[in-house]
């Protein structure tokens, strides 16, 4: 697993840990396929892509792109978008490129 790989696994899981209350009702439902366990899981592991993958091209320098599709929380939010930031590895942070996209780089 590369860094870019790792940080956007560390991602998923501070997503769904600070918005755990938004994803109630889909946690609680199979995904319906062998790879995501429920559809919270499913729908933050489609919205939170590696950077080297995102078909959008956003920001090839970032570690980490995540898309506020469907169910994924506002960037609006942002205190709880910098919960997310607090629990990702040292120098990793979340920031918005527009409304609907945002990204996590590194400051180093």
């Amino acid at each position: 697993m590369n860094n870019k790989d790792k940080i956007t696994c560390d991602t998923q899981s501070a997503i769904l840990a600070v918005f755990a209350k938004d994803f109630k009702d889909l946690l609680g439902q199979d995904s319906g396929n062998h790879i995501y366990t429920t559809k919270a899981d499913n729908m933050v592991c489609n919205n939170v892509v590696n950077a080297e993958d995102d078909p959008g091209e956003w920001s090839p320098e970032a570690s980490t792109i995540i898309y506020h599709h469907g169910s994924m929380p506002s960037i609006e939010r942002i205190e709880q978008w910098s919960e997310v930031s607090d629990m990702l590895p040292d120098f990793f942070y979340v920031e918005a490129i527009n409304p609907e996209v945002s990204a996590v780089y590194n400051l180093r």
